[in-house]
């Protein structure tokens, strides 16, 4: 099943566009765009791209999931992993569409240094031939007068952004995560820290025995879950939140008051020896599926020339220490926070960005941002005799 996978963007991926065949010779035909057959008519752009970039923005626009998702990697990267995969409605792309644009783009995208074809179960021989067909006369990289990808490392900006939505609420707080096992910039302890949060059950009938499943126990009317992305040079640790809207800001603070519980080592080495367990077992079972590892060794090789490797994933989730976990918590915490909201939130958004951005501060920013919080009102009261007593109180 070979891969070929491109520096840009799909549905499915943020950092790769992977195309997948089912034979070799089969190449040829997702290639359209190559060398001499750069090029697509104005009928296919107007009655095939177009129609399906908009059905696509349409489905979005329903899913506040995806939405918030797609927010918080905006406020988290701004550009580059930032740009959403579907642009909003209201984003005049179609004007920047045109056949010349895509034509210029292709010969930026199929340069021989900016793609890699990932083969399962093909001889070599049988591999190089079709590769030497149709991919001989690729220029190894891109014409100097074209605009190059971004070379350097992706920068977490991180911040806040609100989304009104009628068709449901979700939260995402997000934090810099690892990059990929094929790049420089791997973290295993975010792995285990993952899997030590937790929060979606995998007992029918029981909120689980994860710390996010514990400090959201008493909300039976929201969902909780730990996600992260790994790209080539860098990540996202997501923890997100759905459903309704007053029990979600309740949650938000015991949330960050477990992340706390992990940075001020008030989790158990047993609880610790878990989580590495599970962290393994997720990455070997993501990594032996053939789709997975072919994209991921795809990926590596177009990042840095490096091939995934699987047993080395492993080996490195499991030397990770109660320690190394800690300082992991605590780094994020020290950090900016992206926090992303969809939903009907009105006011109450202000309340739980502000208190959420506020504690994953450090001590002395964070006591700053509390004051500006806080607010003195003087008023007079009216006593049964007539006279008047001041009072001062503070919220």
């Amino acid at each position: 099943m070979p891969t070929v996978l491109c520096e840009g963007r799909n549905a499915s991926v943020r950092r790769n566009l992977a195309i997948a065949v089912d034979s070799l010779p089969q190449l040829q035909d997702p290639l359209p765009m190559r060398q001499e057959k750069q090029r697509v008519s104005s009928h296919q752009l107007q009655e095939e791209v177009l129609p399906g970039i908009k059905l696509a923005q349409k489905s979005i626009l329903g899913n506040t999931a995806e939405l918030a998702d797609s927010s918080a990697h905006a406020v988290a990267f701004h550009r580059g992993l930032g740009t959403p995969l579907h642009p909003i409605s209201s984003s005049p792309f179609t004007k920047y569409v045109e056949e010349g644009g895509l034509k210029e783009f292709s010969q930026v995208a199929y340069a021989k240094d900016n793609f890699a074809v990932v083969a399962n179960g093909a001889s070599h021989s049988e591999l190089s031939k079709w590769v030497n067909e149709f991919f001989t006369d690729s220029p190894d990289t891109a014409p100097s007068d074209f605009p190059k990808f971004g070379t350097g490392q992706t920068k977490y900006y991180g911040g806040e952004e609100r989304i009104a939505h009628d068709s449901g609420n979700n939260i995402v707080l997000a934090f810099p995560g690892s990059g990929s096992v094929t790049g420089g910039f791997f973290k295993p302890e975010i792995s285990v820290l993952r899997a030590l949060l937790g929060g979606q059950t995998t007992i029918k009938w029981s909120p689980g025995f994860s710390l996010l499943s514990k400090a959201t126990e008493d909300y039976s009317r929201i969902q909780i879950k730990t996600t992260h992305h790994t790209y080539s040079d860098a990540g996202l640790l997501c923890i997100s939140m759905s459903g309704d809207a007053s029990q979600l800001r309740k949650a938000a603070s015991g949330v960050v008051s477990a992340l706390k519980g992990v940075a001020a080592g008030e989790v158990s080495k047993e609880d610790i020896k878990k989580a590495v367990a599970t962290a393994k077992f997720q990455a070997l079972e993501s990594g032996q599926a053939i789709s997975t590892g072919i994209e991921l060794t795809g990926a590596g090789l177009v990042a840095g020339g490096k091939a995934f490797q699987l047993d080395e994933v492993g080996k490195s989730i499991e030397k990770v220490t109660e320690d190394q976990v800690k300082k992991a918590a605590k780094s994020l915490l020290d950090g900016k926070a992206t926090v992303s909201t969809v939903g009907d939130f009105y006011n109450r958004y202000l309340a739980v960005a502000a208190r959420v951005v506020r504690r994953s501060l450090k001590e002395e920013p964070r006591l700053q941002a509390e004051r500006r919080g806080e607010m003195d009102l003087r008023f007079a009261k009216w006593q049964v005799s007539g006279s008047i007593t001041l009072e001062e109180t503070g919220n």
